[in-house]
């Protein structure tokens, strides 16, 4: 009923062709705020006829009132339906079966260019990527040469920290989080989102340029440096790239860095086991997610256990990588 309703109040202004990990995607808004915030965030799709129709709408009707505006995160989800919340003054509702998302805000929210680009449209996305034929994986991505390398671990492993040190040695940044990876003929493609780098507070060890920016809560509660790493580092941003090495990553007692070859089979079981499994009208989606990161067998794999600096770590992965070519 909500989503009937917002469909019949919203008097679209604007809307765009946009892309998501190669997939399109139809953004409607009365807002140019919100119209504006997704431009810059997702690249623009020029169709053709011969192009594919877009793969889901996102619909924002942004209203003119005076509602208090606090961050208050809350996700929930149930069969096909999905709701979402970041503030006070702010619900956006999901229909993954047809592929629809229908946001109400207030102007307030329609303003803060920060929360659409760090949270509300990376979120939104994430969650449409089963139904879109995208894999999201819990892996940093970094390109030298054209080629994508994928760093995976566990969380609080270090992967942020050296994906910078990394950056920071001229490779270019596609994703520090999380990667989508989206088919590309018989292969796949790793696609990321402008969003920021989060970095828990010790990283200002390594990094002293992060003293100049104030550490805030994320949307997983955790406190953290979320800071853009073009313009905190100056580091090179690419949206997407083939992937060609995969790296699993794991903190060693003993101080130092050392490699080992591993099968395309672990890596792939690393990865996927980081899919969310989905059930019912959703299932097919999920095997489908499934079948694409398996499509990465061709990739070669690396286990790299450490225990030292990250610009220590990252020179000793570059080398590495450098003897692969």
């Amino acid at each position: 009923m909500a989503s009937v309703v917002m469909a019949d109040l919203a008097l679209t202004l604007c809307s765009q062709q946009l892309l998501f990990a190669g997939q399109p995607l139809l953004f409607k808004t009365n807002s140019p705020d919100v119209a504006r915030h997704a431009g810059h965030f997702l690249p623009e799709h020029y169709g053709r006829k011969s192009n594919p129709p877009a793969r889901a709408t996102i619909t924002i009707h942004v209203r003119e009132t005076n509602e208090p505006c606090e961050r208050a995160p809350w996700f929930r989800a149930r069969g096909h339906f999905a709701f979402a919340r970041f503030t006070t003054a702010d619900t956006f509702w999901l229909n993954l079966r047809t592929r629809e998302v229908y946001g109400l805000c207030t102007s307030q929210v329609a303003e803060d260019a920060w929360l659409w680009r760090a949270q509300i449209l990376p979120a939104l996305l994430g969650i449409l990527s089963p139904v879109l034929g995208v894999a999201p994986v819990h892996a940093a991505c970094l390109v030298r040469d054209g080629q994508g390398v994928l760093l995976t671990a566990p969380s609080g492993t270090g992967k942020s920290t050296l994906t910078i040190a990394l950056a920071k040695r001229r490779y270019a940044l596609l994703s520090d989080e999380w990667t989508y990876l989206s088919p590309a003929g018989f292969g796949v493609e790793a696609w990321g989102l402008p969003v920021p780098v989060k970095l828990l507070p010790d990283a200002s060890r390594f990094f002293p340029e992060l003293l100049q920016f104030r550490e805030a809560e994320s949307l997983n509660g955790e406190t953290a440096y979320d800071v853009f790493p073009d313009e905190c580092f100056g580091v090179l941003r690419q949206t997407s790239c083939p992937v060609k090495v995969i790296v699993l990553l794991e903190r060693s007692p003993n101080l130092g860095v050392t490699f080992s070859r591993i099968s395309a089979a672990d890596a792939i079981a690393h990865l996927t086991k980081e899919i969310e499994p989905l059930e019912g009208p959703l299932a097919q989606c999920y095997e489908e997610q499934l079948a694409l990161i398996r499509r990465l067998a061709d990739a070669q794999c690396l286990r790299l256990s450490f225990n030292d600096r990250p610009s220590v770590i990252a020179e000793a992965l570059d080398a590495a990588l450098t003897r692969m070519r």
